[in-house]
């Protein structure tokens, strides 16, 4: 019989996804920031009447396009899993988190949303496997 209580277990579970989220959130604020920075000194460069520069800028725009959404989707993901929290820190309503995520990561995939839908998907799947310990 386990000492660690299964709740208990949970709790440390969802710490840990937090924050790897909050890490990952981190990493690509940083991420965009570097992009934005190439982006713009790209675009300056074609000034000189370059098509290479110009290319190169379209897919770094591109890039930071991605990461962007990638970025607002795990933000909102962030936020709601942050509603579920009770005033002393406590994950409530485990199962109806993990519907509200399944929810927004299909209404993403309906909407054609792929990248945004997988960027749900994977931390959806973390989350589920932290809600279910036996």
């Amino acid at each position: 019989m386990s000492i660690v209580s299964k709740d208990f277990e949970i709790q440390e579970n969802l710490i840990v996804l937090i924050e790897d989220l909050e890490s990952t959130i981190y990493d690509l604020n940083h991420r965009l920031a570097g992009y934005g920075q190439l982006y713009n000194k790209a675009r300056n460069q074609t000034n000189d009447s370059s098509v290479a520069y110009e290319e190169i800028a379209d897919q770094i725009g591109e890039k930071h396009h991605i990461l962007y959404h990638k970025m607002k989707s795990l933000n909102h993901l962030l936020e709601i899993i942050n509603d579920y929290r009770d005033s002393n820190g406590i994950f409530q309503d485990h199962n109806d988190l993990i519907i509200q995520i399944q929810d927004i990561m299909l209404t993403h995939a309906e909407k054609e949303s792929y990248e945004e839908a997988a960027t749900i998907k994977k931390w959806y799947d973390r989350l589920y496997s932290a809600v279910d310990v036996k």
